[in-house]
C-alpha cells in the first residue's frame, strides 16, 4: 500500500514465483511510475467522490453524493441492504472489523456492490471509504524480463455509508457503484478495497464478479 501526502491509496500486488536458488540469486528492485488519472481515487479526507459538495441525509445519517445518473436504483439498493439483520460475517486475522458482501447488480455499464462492516471488538474502529481495485499479471515475451504486475484502481461514481466511525458492536451498511470495464486479461481479478483507518497499508481485499447480475430494477 502506498498513501500519498495528499491521502490517495494505491495498492500493489507483488507476487514471486520462488527463489531462484543457488549463487546466481540477485537482489530485485522496483521502478513505480504512476500518475492519477482525473483524480477519480478515494481519499480518506473526503467522504464522498464528486466535484459537488457532499449532503448529509437528515432521515440515516448517510454520506451521500449530491449527484448522481441512478439516484433511485442506488437508493432503493442501499435500503435495501441496511434491512438484512442477520448478515454473513467474515473474520479477517489482525483486523478488528468483520466484513459481508451483500447483493452485487449491474446497471448498464456500471456495478453497484453492497457491502456491510461489524465492529465484534470492545475498542471503537473507524473505516476509510470504499475502492475497487484490479489487479492482474502482464506476460512479457522475453523471459530475462520476468512478470509485470498491474494493479489500478476503478472509478466510483457514488457510493452510500450509513457511518465511518463504529462503536463496539456497531455495524455499517454501504453501496459502492463503480464503472466496470468492457473486458480484462484472464490474470486480472477485480477487489473491493475495505480498510481501517488505522491500518490503510494491510487493506482488506474482496473478489468480486466480473459479470454480476443485471439489476432488474435499472432507473
Amino acid at each position: 500500500m502506498i498513501a500519498t501526502k495528499s491521502g490517495t491509496h494505491v495498492t500493489l500486488e507483488l507476487i514471486s514465483d520462488g527463489a531462484a536458488g543457488g549463487s546466481s540469486a540477485q537482489a530485485i528492485d522496483f521502478l513505480i511510475e504512476y500518475r492519477a488519472s482525473g483524480g477519480f481515487m478515494v481519499t480518506s479526507a473526503l467522504p464522498v467522490l464528486s466535484s459537488e459538495p457532499a449532503a448529509h441525509s437528515a432521515k440515516s445519517g448517510a454520506l451521500i453524493n449530491s449527484t448522481s445518473e441512478n439516484t433511485s436504483a442506488l437508493d432503493e439498493e442501499y435500503a435495501q441492504q441496511m434491512r438484512i439483520n442477520g448478515p454473513s460475517w467474515t473474520h479477517w486475522e489482525g483486523m478488528q472489523i468483520e466484513t459481508s458482501i451483500g447483493e452485487i447488480r449491474q446497471w448498464n455499464n456500471q456495478v453497484a456492490v453492497s457491502y456491510a462492516v461489524l465492529n465484534p471488538s470492545n475498542q471503537p474502529v473507524e473505516i476509510v471509504p470504499p475502492q475497487i481495485q484490479i489487479t492482474g499479471r502482464k506476460l512479457t515475451k522475453k523471459k530475462k524480463e520476468g512478470k509485470g504486475i498491474t494493479s489500478d484502481q476503478l472509478q466510483i461514481r457514488e457510493y452510500r455509508l450509513s457511518k465511518t466511525r463504529l462503536e463496539p458492536g456497531e455495524r455499517a451498511d454501504g453501496v459502492a457503484v463503480y464503472d466496470r470495464p468492457n473486458f480484462k486479461q484472464s490474470t486480472e481479478k477485480l477487489f473491493l478495497q475495505l480498510a481501517q483507518a488505522d491500518q490503510v497499508d494491510r487493506p482488506i481485499l474482496i473478489r468480486l464478479p466480473f459479470t454480476p447480475a443485471i439489476a432488474t430494477n435499472s432507473h
